[in-house]
């Protein structure tokens, strides 16, 4: 069965969801994770989302994965070898645990950098947050069993934002504040 796409209104306990799953991977992993960052929706206090916390680790390299991996599946996280981004090395829960993306990025990329940029700009720009709400509910309710039109929906208005965020990186001298664990 397909699991139908469910944009829900902010919760406090994803910010509690990150700090225990943030704690367990920083003892998993130590110094190699160089950041560990809750980013994504569920990121930005007041932000309807899809109730899955995003977390970002950041490594010096990403290969060879074996310096995170088997870290990663011994406190529960399967590695998605299957993901197609080859910017990032994917993981999720172990079946029966609470929904989680974890995005293993190389310190310092574009990839890693755009998803704090976006994040902070939200952040910091409520109207943006609240149109960015505003779509993702209608794309949701339109495409509520097709997650691949759904996220390809939304490109446009996350382009927009990352346009925004850009400028308004230049603006202010934006550099991403220190890890979140």
């Amino acid at each position: 069965m397909i699991e139908p796409i469910l944009v829900v209104p902010y919760s406090d306990n994803w910010a509690a969801e990150f700090t225990k799953i943030g704690a367990l991977v920083r003892h998993a992993l130590g110094s190699t994770a160089l950041r560990i960052d809750h980013i994504g929706s569920t990121s930005v206090k007041g932000l309807h989302a899809k109730p899955i916390v995003d977390i970002q680790i950041s490594v010096e390299k990403l290969e060879p994965s074996e310096q995170y991996k088997a870290a990663m599946e011994s406190i529960g996280f399967n590695h998605r070898a299957d993901n197609p981004d080859l910017s990032k090395r994917y993981f999720r829960e172990s079946p029966g645990h609470n929904r989680t993306h974890i995005h293993v990025r190389q310190y310092g990329s574009l990839s890693e950098q755009f998803a704090l940029l976006f994040r902070d700009y939200l952040r910091a720009h409520p109207v943006d947050c609240e149109r960015y709400a505003c779509m993702k509910l209608a794309l949701a309710e339109l495409y509520r069993y097709e997650r691949e039109k759904y996220v390809d929906a939304k490109e446009p208005i996350i382009w927009d934002i990352l346009r925004k965020a850009s400028r308004w990186s230049q603006l202010t001298g934006w550099r991403p504040a220190a890890s979140d664990m």
